[in-house]
């Protein structure tokens, strides 16, 4: 399941391979691997910054990237050393066109982004609303920000639904 920063220590992680990958490459003569920015979203989004409501663990990771197919694949293998598995759909998961990002990790080759939890809950509770009740529930009973509020009447979310 997920523990609190587990993506940062496996974005370090990525980055350090990149960077040891890239050093080889350029001994050899071959196309050094690309910088990526590595943005994640949904539940283990929440548990990664530690948002204060109760949350229930997840072993998928929903993330949009923009790396390369290795990259990719060593960055699965890096979860799955702490039993995550990356979504197979997770770069579909739909979050506002405004969504903002905050910086969790800038390395020499690998920068990672946590969606702001405004964004992930608007998203929840527009897209699955039945299955997030309790947590957006949980959520509103602590004292929504304003941006949630802002978000809410943007996307036209009807909160008696989750009260």
């Amino acid at each position: 399941m997920y523990n609190t920063r587990v993506f940062t220590r496996v974005l370090s992680a990525l980055d350090a391979w990149m960077i040891r990958e890239n050093e080889g490459f350029r001994n050899d003569d071959v196309l050094p691997y690309k910088a990526c920015t590595i943005r994640l979203l949904g539940q283990a989004a929440l548990l990664e910054i530690g948002l204060n409501i109760p949350l229930v663990a997840t072993q998928d990771v929903d993330v949009y990237a923009d790396y390369e197919h290795p990259v990719m694949m060593k960055f699965e293998r890096l979860l799955n050393r702490d039993n995550l598995i990356v979504d197979p759909v997770g770069h579909e998961v739909w979050m506002p066109k405004e969504t903002e990002y905050l910086l969790c990790y800038e390395g020499t080759c690998v920068t990672g982004l946590i969606a702001h939890p405004d964004f992930i809950l608007i998203s929840k509770a527009l897209k699955a609303p039945a299955k997030n009740r309790v947590l957006l529930n949980d959520y509103l009973a602590l004292g929504a920000t304003d941006r949630f509020i802002e978000l809410v009447e943007r996307y036209n979310v009807d909160l008696e639904q989750f009260l």
